[in-house]
């Protein structure tokens, strides 16, 4: 045995008998053949013990005053006690009535059959223990042989699959040497034919040179023709003289060409400053993917590349759940998740019925293409807060189906996603996704398909950065690209911007992404929250205004549950139509109309007084 330190090999032999050490020292055959030993004695010391009778008993009568003789009690067993008990009896006063059976031998005495029973039971139990120690002490040894027998196997597994990966990595040093040395050989073949070529090309050029010379010498003779030789040297000298009027100074042909290469003499830039924001042009016709953390600047970038489909002529559909439409002017918005399940419906359905379309039009893809953009149906679908998605949106139930038997399919999300995904960009119905990562856990928890967003999505990543003052999240005007089949990622640069775009249209008055005008109620409203909080709606309007419907619809909850006092923190969550929750920003807007309306009053931030009817 291994012992960890000296003291623990003193404790150890200190409580292991020197029996046991013998016993430990013996081969495995005589260890079995002690045990077998141990249990024989034990085995027949306690079949010893288990016959015969260890003490001598005197049986005896009693009889009775009726003068009856009875030698057994009431349950057949016979009266009888040891000579010593006996002994005891007689000198305390044995009653007279007491006789003994003669029947039962010599005076009722009956002599001990073994009296050596207790030593044969002590003979047994030290038998069966001391069998049970030997096969303890086998049991543990065992036990430590049975840890270096898993490591030995262990060891020779490694071992095994070591000289395995060995001997592959050895056929595979044998096969890419043997493919450098072809790709090698390949190689000298390809140069030695470039070569060939290249002298090929060189005689050409200078057979065309040769020629072109001829054909100069020809045309200066016939330009010469009739001229003396004074005449002609002094035309050579004048040819010499002249300037090329497009080669002047600093002037170089590039400059000829390229208008913005002016006689400067300076250096030029490596990339012009539009340059660098080409990749937006590649999120255009392809299915792409934006992903990043908080304040990375999703939707500010989000929003230029939509504008740059605008411009090329797409039909853009925003599917946000929380959106507006003064944020998305100029653009088909689709809010509410129910909404948006609806649209997810026809979309796929319209991608099908475009695929039919097409497999009975007769026309190449390019055709059908062509065909498509031609008559604008060149449709871009924006999924805006797509993480969300999954956990709000349901299979939508056809009109044809009853609602008891409808069970929404839990996969819609996924099937749409890969819709989209793989389907669109051969019907034109090209989706951008905003999400802030890109597993596909997030991305409808579709898992599995990493590989086909991969081969399928072109990714934009937008990297945020820390505030080193706020240590709040910001854009930080970086990020990267991977197109769509490739697994390189791409630096790249976003574009800057001062502002957030909100206008979509296409007006060429307008030179700028100008903020919406404001009405005159919002005037009004603004008037009331800055300047006339605490006041009645009635001082500064000449007549009550009427509320939009989802105003109405809080107004008429807040008067049916019975509250003075509103506090949109407080009632958010509690205030639903339809089934739909909003957000708090959405609640506010409607607390201005009904304030406007001088139906209440704000007393606080978010909180406002319902006026007693």
């Amino acid at each position: 045995m291994n012992y960890l330190s000296e003291k623990h090999k003193q404790l150890s032999e200190s409580q292991q008998s020197g029996l046991m050490k013998w016993f430990g020292q013996l081969p495995m055959d005589k260890k079995a053949v002690a045990i077998g030993l141990s249990l024989t004695v034990g085995i027949g010391s306690a079949a010893m013990a288990w016959k015969g009778e260890s003490s001598d008993r005197i049986y005896f009568c009693v009889r009775t005053p009726q003068k009856k003789l009875v030698c057994q009690d009431q349950n057949n067993r016979p009266f009888r006690m040891t000579p010593h008990y006996w002994e005891q009896w007689k000198l305390e006063g044995m009653p007279s009535q007491v006789v003994r059976d003669p029947a039962m031998g010599v005076n009722g005495l009956v002599k001990a059959t073994n009296p050596y029973k207790p030593f044969w039971a002590f003979g047994g139990f030290l038998g069966f223990a001391l069998a049970g120690w030997m096969l303890r002490h086998c049991q543990e040894e065992e036990k430590q042989r049975a840890v270096f027998e898993d490591i030995a196997q262990k060891r020779d597994a490694a071992k095994a699959e070591m000289a395995a990966r060995s001997e592959l990595l050895e056929s595979y040093r044998d096969v890419a040497i043997a493919e450098v040395q072809l790709q090698a050989d390949l190689d000298l073949i390809a140069n030695d034919r470039t070569v060939d070529i290249t002298k090929a090309e060189i005689y050409a050029h200078t057979e065309i040179e040769v020629t072109q010379m001829e054909a100069t010498d020809a045309i200066f003779e016939a330009q010469t023709a009739g001229m003396t030789d004074q005449q002609k040297a002094e035309y050579i000298k004048q040819l010499r003289e002249m300037k090329t009027p497009y080669l002047q100074g600093s002037q170089t042909l590039q400059g000829t060409i390229d208008p913005n290469d002016k006689v400067t003499g300076g250096e030029q830039p490596a990339i012009a400053p539009g340059d660098k924001y080409r990749w937006i042009n590649n999120t255009i016709g392809y299915p792409t993917l934006i992903f990043g953390g908080m304040g990375a600047g999703k939707s500010w970038t989000t929003r230029e590349i939509i504008w740059k489909k605008v411009q090329a002529g797409w039909n853009i559909v925003a599917l946000d759940p929380h959106g507006t439409q003064v944020e998305w002017r100029g653009v088909r918005l689709i809010t509410g998740y129910k909404e948006i399940a609806e649209f997810m419906q026809w979309y796929m359905d319209e991608m099908r019925q475009r695929y039919e379309d097409y497999r009975k039009s007769g026309l190449t893809e390019e055709q059908w293409t062509e065909q498509l953009r031609n008559s604008g149906k060149m449709l871009s679908v924006i999924c805006e807060e797509f993480t969300t998605w999954t956990d709000n949106i349901v299979e939508p139930m056809p009109d044809d189906c009853e609602d008891e038997k409808w069970k929404p399919d839990p996969d819609f999300i996924g099937k749409w996603f890969r819709c989209a995904m793989t389907e669109s960009r051969k019907q034109l119905m090209i989706p951008l996704f905003v999400a802030h990562d890109r597993t596909m856990e997030i991305l409808a928890k579709a898992k599995g398909l990493s590989k086909l967003r991969d081969a399928a999505l072109l990714e934009v990543e937008l990297i945020a950065t820390i505030d080193p003052i706020t240590t709040e999240a910001k854009a930080s005007g970086r990020g990267r690209i991977k197109l769509p089949g490739h697994g390189q990622w791409i630096d790249i640069e976003l574009p800057k911007l001062d502002h957030k775009r909100i206008d979509f249209r296409l007006d060429e008055s307008r030179t700028v992404n100008e903020p919406p005008s404001i009405d005159k109620a919002t005037l009004e409203r603004i008037y009331e929250l800055e300047f006339n909080l605490g006041n009645k709606a009635g001082d500064t309007q000449d007549e009550p205004k009427k509320l939009s419907p989802m105003a109405q619809k809080l107004y008429e909850y807040l008067t049916r549950t019975e509250r003075i006092e509103a506090d949109v923190r407080e009632f958010k969550g509690n205030f639903k139509v339809n089934g739909e929750r909003f957000i708090v920003e959405q609640i506010k807007g409607w607390m201005y109309e009904i304030v406007g309306a001088g139906m209440a009053d704000w007393i606080a931030e978010g909180v406002i007084k319902l006026n007693q009817i």
